[in-house]
Formats: structure tokens, sequence, C-alpha cells
């Protein structure tokens, strides 16, 4: 009898690397899944970060603008700072409290601003601002 040469792969072996792929392979690319996830995330708390710092920084700005008639009373008017939406999905809400804030007769007032998208909880940036000048 002659020795026959074996060419390609037996039954068993095909068998035995479908069913290592198909073990290895849904971890994996679950893996890339919850990453891509976890990035989009970090992306809206960046946006959420950046739209509480820019109308905060507009406030105090505005509070800081004396010579142009602004200044801690142009800050506290009713719906000077609105509710706004940035972009659609963003939704940015400002709160100024002076109520009871006096200290030494110098007045006083917490600024909170808030940006809310429904995929991230609500990121709040708060200061403090007084009549002193």
């Amino acid at each position: 009898m002659k020795n026959k040469r074996q060419n390609g792969f037996s039954v068993i072996e095909v068998i035995l690397v479908i069913m290592i792929i198909a073990v290895a392979v849904p971890p994996i690319l679950s893996m890339f899944g919850q990453n891509l996830n976890s990035s989009i995330e970090a992306e809206f708390y960046t946006k959420a970060v950046y739209y509480c710092e820019e109308r905060l920084e507009r406030i105090l700005a505005d509070k800081r603008a004396l010579s142009s008639g602004k200044g801690y009373d142009y800050i506290l008017q009713v719906n000077r700072y609105p509710d706004d939406n940035p972009e659609s999905v963003y939704t940015r809400t400002v709160t100024i409290d002076t109520v009871g804030h006096v200290y030494e007769s110098i007045r006083y007032a917490e600024i909170k601003v808030s940006v809310s998208h429904s995929q991230i909880t609500t990121v709040v940036l708060g200061s403090w601002v007084t009549d002193y000048e």
C-alpha cells in the first residue's frame, strides 16, 4: 500500500476552528462596542461642560463690564439669561439665587449653570458673585 498524502483539513479540524472563532469573536466585538459607547458619552459630557463654561463666563464678563453699564444688578435682572438650547439635544438653564445673601452689608449671589442631555447626567457649574467692586 502506498501512503496517501493529506491535502486540506479534516472535518474535525474545521469544526474545532469554527468553535474557537465562535467563542472568541463575540467578546472582542462587545469590547469594541462598549468602547464606542464610552467615547460617545465622553463627547456628550465634554460638550455639556463647554456649554456650561460658555454661559458662566458670559455672566461673569457682564458682571465685570461696569464701563458699559453692566454689573451686579445687570446680571440679576429677571430673564437676563433665559433657558436655551445650544444644540438641539442640549438644554441649558441658568439659576441665580440672591435670597438672603448678604454678608457684612455686601450682597452676593450664587450662580448655577446646568446643561442636560438625555444620554448623560446633568452637568452643573457654579460660581459666587458679589456686589463688591
